[in-house]
């Protein structure tokens, strides 16, 4: 196996024991015998395993956050959305549209976004660092977009603050409960949540 293929191998066998068990279930040993390597491969390729977990993570969240920026880009305009989406996020506009983009996202790849939205038990420092940074990034996306919309808003950090609050709270609730968190019933939800600046957007 090419030593790219074989690192991407080994991360996503740690990444679907992390996701079952948590973060102390992945041991080298575990990690090594269900990839079906020794470890001194792991030692090679990761240097230990906090070298393996911060790879991981990196991974994890270059990928989450390509899927977001995918899902908040202008040229999105709900590509993708199914007519349930679609009808329910057109008068939320863009935010709305994000919104059902990372919905999405989250069913696609949902151990991604599991591991960022519900930290696995026993996550490293280094797991809640790149959640600390992200979260800033989009509440500073969310805080742009607010002003954009009402340029005299009285206090667009702490709104901000608020609604990704609401919305990761939501999100969560995909991942928890996709049964009965559908779609449909998150997006009618965000509609009637979102404040009248919000739906001017369009």
């Amino acid at each position: 196996m090419p030593a790219e293929d074989r690192r991407e191998q080994i991360l996503d066998v740690a990444h679907a024991i992390v996701d079952a068990d948590g973060f102390h279930a992945a041991t080298l040993n575990r990690i090594a015998a269900e990839a079906g390597v020794t470890r001194t491969i792991l030692y090679h390729r990761f240097g230990d395993l906090s070298g393996l977990f911060v790879a991981l993570i990196d991974r994890e969240a270059a990928r989450a956050g390509a899927q977001f920026a995918a899902a908040v880009a202008p040229s999105n305009d709900g590509e993708g959305e199914g007519e349930d989406d679609e009808r329910a996020s057109e008068s939320l506009g863009v935010f709305g549209r994000a919104f059902a983009g990372i919905l999405r996202a989250i069913d696609a790849h949902p151990a991604t976004w599991r591991l960022f939205l519900i930290p696995p038990e026993g996550a490293p420092p280094e797991l809640h660092e790149r959640l600390a940074e992200s979260q800033d990034r989009v509440r500073a996306y969310l805080a742009a977009g607010l002003v954009e919309v009402n340029p005299d808003l009285a206090d667009p950090e702490y709104t901000a603050h608020v609604i990704h609050g609401a919305g990761r709270e939501l999100l969560c609730l995909r991942l928890t409960d996709p049964e009965h968190a559908t779609h449909e019933r998150l997006l009618a939800h965000v509609a009637r949540l979102t404040p009248a600046l919000l739906r001017r957007t369009g």
